[in-house]
Order: structure tokens, then C-alpha cells, then sequence
């Protein structure tokens, strides 16, 4: 493999992570106002989290941590 190749890989590789990261980001930035949403629509926190788990595919501990990071923000 030539410096050009493993150049144009790295490349590649990069922008790759830049987009699945920014993805995250999106996907964070609607948990948060989704749950931000539910509260003001008197969701209790178990509702809120079953709903996270249900519809953004978070397991228990993702979508309790998702919730108290909102509600830090609040």
C-alpha cells in the first residue's frame, strides 16, 4: 500500500466517525426535547423512560441516564 492509499483510507475512515458522531449528536438533541416535551405533559420519569426505550431502541440504563441529563438541563 502506497502513502497516498493509506492516506486516502485514513480519509475515508474519518469522515466516516464524523458522520455517524453527528448523527449521535441529532439523535441526543431529540431525546432531550422529546423528553423535555413528555414533562410538561406530566409524564412521570418511569413513563418518560419506558417511552425512551420503546421508541429511540435505548436499554433501561441508557434511557435513565438520557432523562437525568435533561432533566439537569432543565
Amino acid at each position: 500500500m502506497t502513502i497516498e492509499e493509506y492516506a486516502v483510507r485514513q480519509s475515508a475512515y474519518a469522515r466516516k466517525e464524523g458522520r455517524e458522531e453527528g448523527r449521535k449528536e441529532g439523535h441526543a438533541e431529540e431525546r432531550m426535547e422529546t423528553i423535555k416535551g413528555l414533562v410538561k405533559l406530566n409524564f412521570t420519569k418511569e413513563q418518560i423512560i419506558d417511552f425512551l426505550v420503546q421508541n429511540f431502541n435505548l436499554n433501561q440504563q441508557e434511557a435513565s441516564q438520557a432523562y437525568n441529563q435533561a432533566m439537569a438541563t432543565a
